[in-house]
């Protein structure tokens, strides 16, 4: 039996997917958590060698179970996102995006999650090194905004 997937609930995935390619095309740097693209939805911009990595990071509680489909609720602050097309083209551009650092969602096909325990820049940016192994490595020095 196919799984109900609330028209709401898939507008706004929809959006976020627009919201994503809309940022592949802006300027990018090392790292930008970015402001909310909609809501409970923020951006995380990476570069790997002149080539934009965007990850949408959710932080509403119903949207991460939506997310994770049927599996039990995590307990956690929020998921890091990131479509199969986007992680395939970052592939034949060679940036590696380590998809079995993810999870995929059973719930909607073709989306990949990591859970992230809180959500902070740093806890972000530390996760974000671990699924794209390519980024850049630096000190704490480093800016991140």
């Amino acid at each position: 039996m196919a799984r109900h997937v609330p028209a709401r609930f898939h507008t706004k995935l929809s959006a976020v997917q627009d919201a994503v390619q809309a940022a592949l095309a802006e300027d990018s740097r090392h790292f930008r958590l970015g402001a909310e693209a909609v809501p409970g939805v923020r951006l995380v911009a990476a570069e790997v060698d002149g080539r934009p990595v965007v990850l949408s990071l959710w932080t509403q509680a119903p949207d991460v179970v939506e997310l994770c489909g049927d599996a039990a609720y995590p307990a956690t602050g929020a998921l890091l996102a990131i479509d199969e097309a986007q992680a395939r083209s970052l592939r034949a551009q060679g940036v590696f995006v380590d998809l079995s650092q993810f999870t995929r969602s059973e719930a909607y096909p073709g989306t990949y999650y990591a859970l992230v325990d809180h959500v902070s820049p740093k806890q972000v940016h530390g996760v974000l090194h671990r699924l794209i192994p390519q980024l850049e490595p630096h000190d704490d020095r480093t800016q991140v905004a």
